[in-house]
Parts: C-alpha cells; sequence; structure tokens
C-alpha cells in the first residue's frame, strides 16, 4: 500500500476552547501551560519549577494548581493567572 506519514496523520490535536484571563489562546492537548501562556505573553512567575513552592499558582477551571505541572487538556479550559 501507500507510505504514511507515521504519527503524524492530522496534525497535532488543536484546542479551540483554551482561555487565559478571559483571552482566546492557540493551544495543543497535552502542551504544558507554562509554554501556552508564555506564547500567549501572559505572565506567570515560577520558582522551583517542581511544583512544590506554589510560587506559579493558577486557577484552572476554577481549581488552584501549579502552572508548571498542568498540560492543556482535551476540553474547554479556562485559565486564570491569580
Amino acid at each position: 500500500g501507500k507510505a504514511e506519514n507515521a504519527g503524524l496523520k492530522g496534525g497535532p490535536k488543536q484546542n479551540e476552547q483554551v482561555t487565559i484571563n478571559g483571552k482566546p489562546v492557540k493551544a495543543i492537548v497535552g502542551q504544558r501551560v507554562s509554554v501556552v501562556a508564555a506564547s500567549a505573553r501572559v505572565k506567570i512567575s515560577y520558582n522551583c519549577k517542581n511544583g512544590d513552592c506554589n510560587t506559579c499558582a493558577i486557577k484552572m477551571n476554577n481549581r488552584k494548581v501549579n502552572a508548571c505541572q498542568m498540560v492543556i487538556p482535551a476540553n474547554k479550559c479556562a485559565i486564570e493567572t491569580l
């Protein structure tokens, strides 16, 4: 049969329902929240990047989480900086 491009069928899964502080942003499912925020020019302070210090605490779908540990889900995702 015809050779296919392994692993790249349809490209990465985009999530069109991601907002940061109410502003829609481009994100890919599984992408780190820190990367998405940086590309949207949203400032989040980091310190340990291990999830221990809570410097990067944000609200994701109204739950307080550490940005350094979170990835973009496949469904609606509302991120708010604190």
